[in-house]
């Protein structure tokens, strides 16, 4: 019969994440603002029913959008063992 005592496993702290993506997080980011871009660009084609005004809200909502993503997938730093949300869902953090 052994004497050892088992420490509880700390988590980590989630500031050490901010800003960190991985690759999959960076994946699901982009492609949902690319679609979303994409979706309100189609939105503003001329045979979308509409008015002039509300079509040209929706191009200008749409190339924000794919803007966005490119932003997106460009500027966060990359971490390919961890980042905020698959530290807060508990994963695994390597």
């Amino acid at each position: 019969m052994s004497s050892s005592t088992t420490q509880p496993r700390q988590q980590p702290d989630a500031s050490r994440y901010a800003g960190r993506d991985c690759l999959s997080c960076r994946i699901i980011g982009t492609g949902a603002l690319g679609a979303v871009g994409f979706y309100a660009l189609n939105q503003s084609r001329a045979h979308q029913p509409g008015s002039l005004v509300g079509k040209r809200i929706m191009a200008g909502v749409g190339v924000a959008f794919l803007v966005g993503s490119i932003v997106r997938w460009n500027s966060f730093r990359k971490d390919e063992l961890a980042c905020v949300c698959c530290w807060s869902l508990g994963l695994p953090i390597n």
